[in-house]
């Protein structure tokens, strides 16, 4: 059974909103990983612990669709347009 092109974007949402979730996630664990390593070696030197850093912002809505959308160009052999190569001339 084919899936409907409304159901082939909501398949690429929910795998866009799952790729872009675990991409979160393991930032936010590598922020919380370094900064323990950081508290320890303050705490054995004797320092203050150092701030920390914060997270980075959940994906929106917004970094959902545009993820969405560049996974159905990969499914639909739709690639965005190259950026243009920009060479500056030296002047003499």
């Amino acid at each position: 059974m084919s899936m409907t092109p409304f159901e082939i974007r909501l398949e690429l949402l929910k795998m866009a909103r799952d790729m872009l979730s675990d991409d979160y996630f393991g930032k936010r664990e590598q922020i919380s990983n370094d900064w323990s390593t950081k508290c320890d070696t303050s705490k054995s030197k004797g320092e203050d612990p150092p701030v920390h850093p914060g997270f980075p912002p959940y994906p929106s809505e917004v970094d959902i669709i545009a993820k969405a959308q560049v996974l159905n160009g990969f499914v639909s052999n739709v690639f965005p347009p190259e950026t243009p190569k920009v060479s500056v001339k030296k002047s003499s």
